[in-house]
């Protein structure tokens, strides 16, 4: 057994430290060149070393079934290569020389395209640093991946040697390679599900226990979490308390708009562990009987983001466009980031989205149609995903609302497809035009309300109202599975005006390159990446008729009178 043991160890050293592949070194090298491309954001370091490191895994792997593939080709037809040592070695310094120009040309290629990007969405350039250390941590993380893959094949081997003596040679190497991949992934269960994803929950449940002494108790009673309310203010959580708390007094309206203001209603109810997602859309009705919401002009249902965060733009743009004489109401379903809801839970966001929809849309239909509140619904995000599931498709969606606000849809939405898929002939994939915009309006900057992208009239707007709200630069949007293998519409076109026409679809890479981009698109300027900030006044303006409307002086009034900050968005 001691000899056994010996050897397997050897096994795996031996295969850890064998030489790289000729064909994989030179797939990681071309990789590594096109991972230098640019994307639609500017990148921080570890974004240069997500890029860089997941592009050479990809690399290496088809450059090594690239040889091998060439080798029994070659062994097939019976051809054979050789080449003296003075031409081996000359060949070598030639090789050496041509990788390092190639690379130091792709690389500040790179780096010049970062600026470029950097100015089109209006940040300031990251210095050459970022990409250099960004290089060496993706090569360190490509290295690491190699290592851990070349140490499972060793363990295959050790299980090979283990297994020889008790099984026969037919079934041996099927038997050690389902050991090796047991192994491996009850390892990788321990390590990402047992502390990345644990740690993951942890702080997302701290962080919506957490308490901010900057965040004051409402007083009024038409605000959920206040004396007033049903609802306490700790069930509430840290984004729902941030809601509550949040907009404008009512003087602050009317001075903006001219006329008398109602205070807003703002109705709330947190994700708790004593009961289900029906009987938190249960406490939202009983939120909207206790604050008289059904007696207010317009009712806008906002489905949150993971942790159940909603925009303080689109929040105060109802509230001073409609002179307070409104309600909106949410709730929460998850307390975990927008992409960790993603990854564990997609089912959440689309029932909180639908329950929530039929239990008002019921109680509106039992009302005198006179007397009733219009019935907006929005979202963004992955609020927009989970608000789309109280409608079968759009023309549902058509007849069930007065209007609607989608911000940010992520392009796994089953109505933005439908309806991106149904685009007029020559409308671009980033603002597809929609039966003449006789209801429908996507818009990638508050202009194309009026015309389309290429600056074409629509017909007249008629209601219901719906906006999809998208930059051209925004990763959450544009990210999809199919990136890995097709070359999306939008970026086949090249027509968003703020990224670069020197982007290009390359299968796998682009897929990382995009989703890299994702966690720090909200920190974008107002206009770009997933951050939709004042444009959301005249947006919203256009869906609820608001004719003849100082747009600029609501944003103004706005930045002064409300805390616009993004903690706790998710």
């Amino acid at each position: 057994m001691t000899r056994t043991t010996s050897l397997t160890r050897y096994s795996r050293r031996h295969e850890v430290r064998r030489s790289l592949d000729t064909g994989g070194f030179l797939g990681a090298s071309v990789a590594s060149w096109i991972a230098t491309s640019p994307s639609l954001l500017p990148r921080t370091w570890w974004m240069w070393s997500a890029n860089i490191g997941l592009s050479q895994m990809y690399g290496y792997a088809s450059g090594v079934v690239a040889e091998r593939v060439a080798v029994r080709i070659a062994e097939a037809l019976g051809l054979q290569i050789s080449i003296g040592p003075e031409h081996h070695r000359r060949a070598r310094l030639i090789g050496a020389a041509a990788l390092t120009g190639i690379t130091a040309y792709s690389w500040t290629r790179g780096v010049l395209r970062q600026r470029e990007i950097s100015m089109l969405v209006r940040r300031e350039p990251k210095n050459v640093r970022t990409a250099a250390v960004g290089a060496v941590g993706g090569l360190t993380l490509a290295l690491g991946a190699l290592v851990a893959v070349r140490a499972a094949l060793g363990t295959a081997r050790m299980y090979r040697a283990i297994l020889r003596p008790y099984l026969p040679a037919r079934i041996l190497g099927t038997a050690s390679a389902v050991l090796a991949a047991a192994t491996v992934v009850l390892l990788a269960d321990r390590v990402i599900r047992g502390e990345l994803l644990e740690k993951a929950i942890e702080h997302g449940e701290a962080a919506n226990r957490l308490l901010s002494p900057e965040i004051r108790q409402p007083r009024s009673a038409l605000r959920s979490g206040s004396p007033a309310s049903f609802e306490s203010w700790e069930s509430l959580g840290a984004p729902g308390r941030k809601i509550v708390a949040g907009g404008a007094r009512p003087e602050a309206i009317a001075d903006a708009t001219g006329a008398e203001a109602l205070e807003p209603i703002r109705v709330y109810a947190g994700k708790s562990s004593s009961r289900g997602l029906p009987e938190t859309v249960q406490a939202v009705l009983a939120e909207l009987d206790r604050t008289g919401a059904w007696d207010r002009e317009v009712l806008v249902l906002f489905t949150g983001t993971g942790t159940g965060w909603l925009q303080e733009w689109s929040l105060s743009a109802i509230e001073f466009l409609t002179g307070g004489n409104c309600a909106t109401a949410s709730l929460q379903y998850s307390v975990y980031t927008s992409a960790l809801s993603y990854v564990l839970d997609r089912r959440s966001p689309r029932l909180a989205g639908r329950l929530l929809f039929q239990a008002v849309r019921e109680r509106l239909d039992r009302m005198d149609p006179a007397a009733r509140p219009r019935l907006y619904v929005a979202g963004e995000s992955l609020g927009s995903y989970g608000g789309h599931a109280a409608f079968r498709d759009a023309a549902e969606m058509l007849r069930s609302v007065d209007g609607a606000v989608w911000t940010g849809t992520p392009g796994i939405t089953p109505i933005w497809r439908e309806l991106t898929a149904a685009r007029r002939a020559g409308s671009p994939a980033i603002a597809p035009v929609i039966d003449h915009g006789r209801h429908f309006r996507f818009v990638t900057t508050p202009s194309e309300l009026e015309h389309n992208f290429y600056g074409g009239l629509y017909v007249p707007w008629e209601s219901p109202r719906i906006v999809y709200a998208q930059h051209a630069s925004d990763p959450v949007v544009w990210w999809q599975p199919s990136l890995l293998w097709e070359e999306p519409a939008w970026l086949r076109e090249r027509a968003g005006r703020d990224v670069t026409p020197a982007m290009r679809w390359v299968p796998w890479i682009t897929f990382w390159q995009v989703a890299a981009d994702m966690p720090l698109s909200i920190t974008m300027p107002g206009g770009h990446g997933h951050a939709y900030h004042e444009e959301m006044v005249p947006i919203w303006a256009g869906v609820l008729g608001c004719e003849g409307v100082d747009h600029q002086r609501i944003i103004a009034a706005i930045r002064e009178h409300v805390d616009l900050g993004t903690a706790g968005q998710g």
